[in-house]
């Protein structure tokens, strides 16, 4: 038997019932996209050249060709509708894609997905980035061979630049997730990388003002590049050229002679080099001028405060990031076997162990509350917050119980009906913060053996065997301890049929080791003979019943 739950109920707060969703969700999950699927990290690939492409044609268009290069070159014209048409189908696959809430709950109601998208609005903005400009302007401008001017028309492809907005955290999540990005980071090192990745910025920021210096000439030019017209204008452009050898800025068909001279003024705007061969001579370009170099030196000073971080890697938490990442890489290479099966690496997500690998130290960077440059995975509350073992006594023990009494009051026998403050400030003490990575299980501490899991973040499901094929799904159960009976019974009984928890994503908990517990039982005969002793009955009664590991997960 399959049970879903979605967590529907996340956005609205509703509770989901136990039972699962409807036989309609069921049916309908056939059409949704998961965001690990190889399809939907193609599909963002793909949007992201599609959003670099119009990154740079959208403001060469305004400022540069004006359309000429787009209306008179059919292989140029084909690619403009052909990335129209993805924009076009991305608005409407947005309906079919799953997404993780604030709580790392993955959501996949295609009624939610629906509800969400609609009210963000992203919706209708998209769908106006899709109107087909380029075609109407097309049909406009060239098939009745009119003189190609200005047109308000095309304002609507602003729009597509909104999307890079929307598009920041697929792409984050691209990044860390795709193969090809993999394969980047086994071969060039961290800081080559971001390198690039500033050098591409500045590239991209001084092809925007550069355009921009241009569409000031194209106005005051009466919006055109008839050449006319611009050599009877008063414009920097008439004012800097010279008939004869060089570059000529005048005409629609120099369009690329004009682009150049645009980015050079740009380009030593940017930098502050300013040969002054290229001066504004109009009002309007004065003004223009003086915005466009007061944004040019903010961005210089950005560029070159970043450039500096990188090649000096001054924050501790970066150069410890980059340093630890070079070692995976290091580790990866050395892998005697690049792939393994899953029989025996015991994991059922279909990543590479390196991509795993990779994920969970940027998860872990980018996650963890605890102090990411601390050495080891797992952590008791005083290490992994430091600020506990120089207060007092007391004032340690209340600062354990506002970081942990939630939690153990979801733990009937540790709760405050049964345990004193300090019983429980003792247990809290001993809480050990664990993380795991997506595709881990865990039925074990290696050296605090077993225990309740409390999921802080994260997603993750119980089975009662290792691997298994099909599961059984009930509603997420974040902040609440699983496993409070079971872990009761002692180690060795029926241990084939005990719980093994599976992460489905980067996932942090608190660990109560069973042997703590047990401690306080020790102290509080009460805690044990009122409650947890007849829960110890119930769940050695459970496991008994179990002639076969049943497929049992919950959804964590």
């Amino acid at each position: 038997m399959r049970r879903i739950t979605d967590g529907i109920g996340a956005v609205d707060g509703a509770v989901e019932p136990a039972t699962g969703p409807t036989s309609l969700q069921l049916k309908n999950l056939k059409y949704v996209i998961f965001p690990d699927e190889k399809i939907a990290q193609v599909w963002d690939f793909l949007m992201i050249l599609v959003i670099i492409f119009y990154g740079f044609y959208i403001p060469f268009h305004a400022g540069i060709s004006s359309g000429y290069l787009t209306f008179t070159c059919m292989p140029f014209f084909g690619l403009v509708v052909s990335m129209n048409a993805v924009f076009f189908v991305d608005t409407f696959v947005v309906f079919f894609r799953a997404y993780r809430d604030e709580n790392g709950q993955l959501i996949f109601s295609l009624r939610t997905i629906a509800r969400r998208y609609i009210r963000s609005g992203w919706f209708f903005v998209n769908l106006l980035a899709s109107f087909p400009t380029t075609t109407l302007l097309y049909a406009k401008y060239y098939r009745n061979d009119e003189q190609l001017t200005g047109d308000r028309l095309f304002a609507v492809e602003v729009f597509k630049l909104l999307r890079i907005v929307r598009l920041n955290a697929r792409i984050k999540k691209l990044l860390n997730s795709s193969e090809t990005v993999s394969k980047i980071y086994e071969r060039v090192n961290l800081g080559i990388t971001l390198t690039v990745k500033f050098l591409f910025l500045i590239v991209l920021v001084s092809h925007w003002i550069g355009c921009s210096w241009g569409l000031v000439a194209f106005v005051e030019n009466g919006h055109t590049w008839n050449e006319e017209t611009m050599l009877n204008s008063t414009t920097w452009i008439n004012n800097w050229y010279v008939p004869g050898p060089g570059l000529d800025p005048i005409g629609y068909s120099n369009y690329m002679d004009r682009y150049w001279l645009c980015l050079y003024w740009a380009i030593q705007t940017i930098t502050s080099i300013g040969y002054g061969n290229i001066v504004p001579i109009t009002s309007l370009e004065y003004a223009v001028a003086n915005a466009l170099m007061l944004c040019a030196g903010i961005f210089w000073a950005f560029v070159i405060g970043s450039l500096v971080d990188v090649v000096a890697v001054s924050s501790k938490l970066q150069n410890e990031y980059v340093t630890r990442m070079d070692k995976a890489n290091q580790l990866v290479k050395n892998f005697q076997d690049s792939k393994l099966p899953e029989t025996v690496t015991g994991s059922s997500t279909g990543l590479e162990t390196s991509k795993r690998v990779r994920r969970f130290l940027t998860n872990q960077r980018d996650h963890s509350t605890k102090n990411w440059l601390d050495e080891g995975n797992s952590m008791t509350l005083s290490e992994a917050y430091p600020t506990l073992d120089i207060l007092s006594p007391e004032l340690k023990r209340v600062c354990a119980l506002h970081l942990t009494h939630s939690f153990l009051e979801t733990v009937p026998y540790l709760s405050s009906k049964y345990l004193s403050p300090d019983e429980q400030a003792e247990i809290a003490l001993q809480c050990i913060t664990l993380e795991f990575g997506a595709g881990e299980h865990f039925s074990s501490h290696p050296e605090f053996g077993r225990g309740i899991l409390i999921f802080t973040s994260g997603l993750g499901f119980t089975t009662r065997t290792l691997v298994k094929k099909s599961f059984t799904w009930t509603r997420g159960l974040k902040g609440h301890a699983l496993d409070v009976n079971e872990v009761l019974v002692e180690d060795e009984y029926h241990k084939e049929k005990q719980l093994v928890y599976h992460f489905v994503n980067f996932t942090k908990v608190l660990f109560l080791p069973r042997s703590a517990i047990m401690t306080i039982f020790e102290k509080n005969p009460v805690a044990w003979k009122q409650c947890a002793r007849w829960r110890y009955f119930g769940a050695a009664l459970v496991l008994e019943s179990l002639k076969d590991a049943d497929n049992v997960v919950e959804v964590v």
